[in-house]
């Protein structure tokens, strides 16, 4: 094979070929050498192998020429390539020594390989799984705040406990939770914990209007803002990028608090690293966010139900869009929402009593609108009567959503009047804005402090014990007793009307007369 043959084949080589003689001088290389390192063929003859190599690394490269020249095994080592522009290429060579026929040691010959690529896969693994690590550990922290808002008994408790434990965590320098305030016209701090060097107020100060900040954003629009990078975050200002990373600040994230329409604040939190709230750890708070917005929403119902006081407040409702508005309208006759009962998904079963008109007519009407899924007649009498609706949408079960309690709805002549209970600390504000963002037309008319005694467990039995006949209560506690509400049952009603001696019909008549009282007790509101 002649040399130009030769030389074809090493060109094709993927790696680096070499070869040395016994005096260290560059005799022989591919294309791939010269490729690299920047020197044309003249440049490079010649040359020596720590030529090629980074200062460094020259004592590990040495050694193995020195080994190899020495002795018949392979060496193998990593250093990088030096190219002629002092660039530093990750590589790795191996060679081996060269004897002619008589033993005499010619020099040595091998191949380098490109480590450039493994070594930037190698980083994106440990990227990848440190990410993985820190996103388990996020996952962990999020349960762990989730775990202890369950327990929080008032608003308060909830917003300072979601900042003190992302600060208590390793993760995060800064966290505060804000709120709309209409004297300030702009989103003020609740609740704060870790320590930012007054950066969130600097933000507060900056903001005009040609200027929005990040958590005013979130608040307009119910979607999280991320900074993942301060110093190249474009929609800050130069001087806030500035004086964020004067503080140490390098990524931050705004999360709607919110549950169902209601937005009850934002959560901001800041670290120290860039990159901290990857997409994965964005999904992450953002469903945080939601829990907290649930957990504010079921202490504000909690309020309701323990307040000594209420505060009612009534509304005048002309919306189309408003169900019983457009039933009334269509039918002519006077609708009143005897309650409700949540379904899954979402969806409330109405359950509407009609004066003037009668149910077959309403459920008619009823099926045109698309926000009414299905309907049922339960009862009907000349022009009165009852039926269910599955509702998806409405102005009802908005209000339920937010945290209020309807008290009473009716609606006759495209008009509805509705009433609903709060507790005395509740944000009518929000909850208006709530309202009217997708109702409009509905206007308060009358706001009004009421006293609601509290009714105790011994007052309710003793009012329930009250409306049933000695019969009805003997038979009812009988039952009871003998586990005929467990389940599996213990007793049958024959076991249970023979033992008292009388039909099982008459047990039958007194147990649904019993069970009715105590269904009336309990789902009809006592507060007159």
């Amino acid at each position: 094979m002649d040399e130009r043959t030769v030389r074809a084949v090493l060109d094709t080589l993927p790696d680096v070929f070499y070869a040395f003689d016994a005096d260290g001088s560059l005799v022989q290389w591919n294309d791939r050498l010269t490729a690299l390192t920047g020197y044309d063929d003249s440049e490079i003859e010649g040359m020596e192998p720590l030529e090629f190599i980074p200062e460094e690394d020259e004592g590990t490269i040495a050694e193995a020429i020195h080994s190899v020249l020495s002795g018949d095994q392979t060496e193998t080592r990593q250093s990088a390539l030096l190219t002629k522009n002092g660039e530093k290429i990750p590589f790795e060579f191996n060679a081996q020594r060269v004897i002619d026929a008589n033993g005499t040691v010619r020099g040595f010959v091998g191949t380098g390989r490109n480590l450039s690529e493994r070594r930037e896969r190698e980083r994106e693994l440990r990227r990848q799984r440190d990410e993985l690590k820190t996103f388990n550990r996020i996952n962990e922290l999020v349960r762990e705040v989730i775990h202890a808002l369950v327990s929080a008994a008032v608003r308060e408790e909830v917003e300072q406990t979601i900042c003190d434990h992302l600060v208590d965590s390793d993760f995060y320098r800064f966290a505060w939770v804000g709120d709309y305030d209409v004297v300030e016209n702009a989103i003020v701090p609740r609740a704060t914990a870790g320590d930012d060097e007054r950066y969130h107020e600097v933000v507060g100060e900056r903001a005009n209007a040609d200027w929005e900040r990040p958590a005013e954003t979130v608040y307009r629009t119910g979607e999280s803002v991320v900074v993942r990078d301060i110093s190249e975050e474009t929609t800050l200002t130069a001087a806030l990028r500035s004086e964020g990373i004067d503080r140490g600040i390098r990524s931050g994230i705004a999360v709607p608090l919110s549950n169902g329409p209601t937005m009850y604040g934002v959560l901001v939190v800041y670290a120290n690293r860039t990159d901290a709230f990857s997409e994965r750890e964005a999904e992450a708070f953002e469903a945080l966010g939601k829990f907290v917005g649930f957990a504010i929403n079921a202490t504000e119902s909690k309020k309701l139900l323990t307040a000594g006081a209420i505060v009612e407040l009534e509304f005048d409702v002309a919306d189309e869009d408003a169900v019983l508005v457009s039933l009334s309208r269509q039918t002519g006759g006077t609708l009143i929402l005897e309650g409700t009962v949540p379904l899954s998904g979402g969806n409330f079963l109405y359950y509407l009593r009609t004066e003037g008109v009668t149910p077959e007519e309403v459920k008619q009407a009823a099926e045109t609108l698309t926000s009414v899924d299905e309907s049922n007649v339960v009862s009907s009498h000349a022009d009165a009567g009852l039926l269910v609706l599955t509702v998806s949408e409405s102005l009802v079960s908005l209000f339920v959503e937010i945290g209020a309690k309807v008290r009473t709805a009716r609606a006759e002549n495209g008009e509805k009047h509705i009433v609903v209970e709060v507790s005395p600390d509740a944000d009518i504000r929000t909850l208006l804005d709530t309202i009217r963002s997708s109702h409009p037309d509905v206007e308060l008319i009358a706001k009004r402090e009421v006293d609601k005694p509290v009714e105790t467990q011994s007052d309710f039995r003793q009012s329930f014990a009250s409306d049933l006949t000695d019969r009805q209560r003997a038979a009812f506690r009988a039952a009871y007793l003998a586990g005929y509400y467990d389940w599996p049952r213990k007793s049958t009603a024959e076991n249970i009307a023979d033992t008292m001696g009388i039909a099982p019909a008459t047990l039958h008549q007194h147990l649904r007369k019993a069970e009715e009282k105590l269904a009336s007790a309990f789902f009809t509101d006592r507060r007159e």
